[in-house]
């Protein structure tokens, strides 16, 4: 029995489904990036990661790398103090007590999530040693942050559940909240294996800093300009050169019309999920399969075969982002 903290969309009864139709749906009324992000890719990984919430058994090592990442800075900043907590002056004996346990938490969670990988792996880097140099280059970014005092964080870990213009709902967490130059900005931290010259081409569109750009802005009432993304970049080892750890900080903004227009066509997407539903089909866009996790069960001839490969590959594991917390 699969425990369920959300509300999920209605679906054809099981004797009116035409594809997997034994298989329960899971698919949460309230979307956010990832979830769209999904669709957006191709409407059947959509419906084998969202509707049915299929994941692939083994995690990717990415994810632990990147997890372990995000709880270090999580962390650092929440012991350290923000918003009407933070020292008035920087605290320099305050800031080591904080590494050290950001710095513990992180390692203890690539203990029990991750895996050093060997020197021929393609995520080489993800090590316990690289981790925790990792850890100390993005402190030692946080200090000179602090030190300059050019930006105030305002909240860490923000949960935000607000209403679209069609009157449906997206959600999300927002890394942090941040004033800069006066004006309100959204952070989020990312890690990345790929040239950094590439990264700043995903900054816009995408459909993570315009949903967090306008749902933080409706949730505090202010304009929100748009993200900063701080990416941790890492790459394998070369042999005359280690390849990271660097920090590297973009931002992107978003006008008044970037918002409207996207707030609009997210009406057209639910409606084109509410016809998936009624139809119970969900076409598949052949241009992004060679770096699906589901090629393996689109290939299959029969939906017999589909769902054998299905059911040995992948867990039932809902997608719920209303469940807070790295491991979720």
């Amino acid at each position: 029995m699969i425990e369920i903290h959300m509300e999920i969309e209605e679906h054809l009864p099981k004797t009116e489904r035409r594809f997997m139709a034994k298989y329960d749906r899971y698919e949460p009324k309230i979307r956010d990036s990832t979830a769209i992000r999904s669709l957006k890719t191709c409407a059947k990984r959509y419906f084998f990661e969202i509707v049915l919430g299929r994941t692939p058994k083994e995690t990717a090592i990415y994810f632990a790398w990147g997890s372990a990442y995000h709880l270090f800075r999580e962390v650092l900043e929440k012991e350290y103090g923000y918003g009407h907590d933070r020292p008035a002056v920087f605290d320099e004996e305050k800031a080591k007590q904080a590494y050290a346990t950001a710095a513990l938490a992180g390692t203890d969670y690539w203990r029990k999530h991750g895996q050093d990988q060997d020197a021929g792996s393609k995520y080489a880097f993800a090590t316990m040693g690289r981790l925790l140099k990792s850890f100390l280059v993005a402190f030692d970014f946080w200090k000179k942050e602090k030190l300059q005092g050019r930006i105030e964080v305002i909240a860490v870990e923000q949960a935000f559940n607000v209403q679209l213009a069609d009157g449906s709902y997206t959600s999300g967490k927002a890394d942090q909240i941040i004033r800069w130059s006066r004006g309100l900005w959204g952070r989020d931290f990312k890690t990345s294996s790929k040239p950094v010259e590439f990264y700043s081409r995903t900054l816009e569109p995408n459909d993570q800093f315009t949903r967090y750009t306008l749902s933080e802005g409706k949730m505090s009432g202010e304009v929100v300009r748009g993200q900063f993304v701080e990416v941790l970049w890492n790459a394998k080892p070369t042999k005359n050169k280690d390849n990271g750890p660097e920090i590297h900080e973009f931002t992107t903004s978003r006008t008044a019309y970037q918002l409207e227009q996207f707030e609009h066509e997210q009406s057209i997407i639910n409606k084109q999920l509410e016809l998936y539903r009624q139809t119970d089909t969900y076409p598949m866009q052949e241009i992004s399969c060679s770096f699906c996790p589901f090629h393996s069960v689109c290939t299959k001839p029969t939906e017999g075969a589909m769902m054998a490969q299905l059911e040995a590959h992948f867990k039932v594991r809902p997608w719920d982002n209303t469940r807070i917390g790295l491991d979720d």
